[in-house]
């Protein structure tokens, strides 16, 4: 049985992408850039181009991580890949159901994250699923809690919306 919850480890993962994307680009690209355009390295609008730049592209992600996470917050989920069932439990639920009882999977990702892409956008790792039951019951599973969820379903169950940012509305 795997049980997945969001940890520590899953916030360090999805940040650790933020030093890729966004702050090493601007530590070296910035002043390569200035230097190349002005002919000399101003430090102040290097910091000045840096901060706006981090600004611009960090806070999208870390406003999608925050949705992502109070969503999940308190949410864990048992998978018994041998019988098929899954176990969701927050505080408001403890439900337990088979892939038999799942009426649809909506998957929400990126365009590049569903085309299989090169990813650009600092939040294009983040995605999340709507699968909802027979009995009317949804949940939003996300990237934080779940990163790859296959579920053993029909694929005619399952249906794929393409967004440029996959907040959950």
């Amino acid at each position: 049985m795997n049980i997945y919850r969001i940890s520590i480890s899953t916030h360090f993962r999805f940040f650790l992408s933020t030093l890729l994307y966004v702050i090493a680009p601007l530590i070296v690209g910035v002043p390569i850039i200035l230097y190349i355009k002005r002919g000399s390295f101003d430090i102040d609008l290097a910091l000045i181009i840096g901060i706006w730049g981090l600004i611009i592209l960090f806070t999208p992600k870390l406003l999608i991580h925050l949705n992502y996470y109070f969503f999940n917050k308190d949410m864990v989920v048992y998978y018994d890949e041998v019988n098929k069932q899954m176990r969701v439990t927050d505080k408001k639920r403890d439900v337990t159901f088979g892939m038999g009882d799942i009426k649809s999977v909506i998957e929400y990702k990126t365009y590049p994250k569903a085309e299989n892409r090169t990813t650009w956008m600092p939040w294009d790792d983040y995605h999340y699923s709507l699968v909802e039951l027979k009995n009317g019951e949804q949940f939003y599973f996300t990237s934080l809690i779940l990163p790859n969820l296959y579920l053993p379903v029909n694929k005619s169950k399952v249906t794929l919306k393409k967004r440029f940012y996959p907040a959950i509305w």
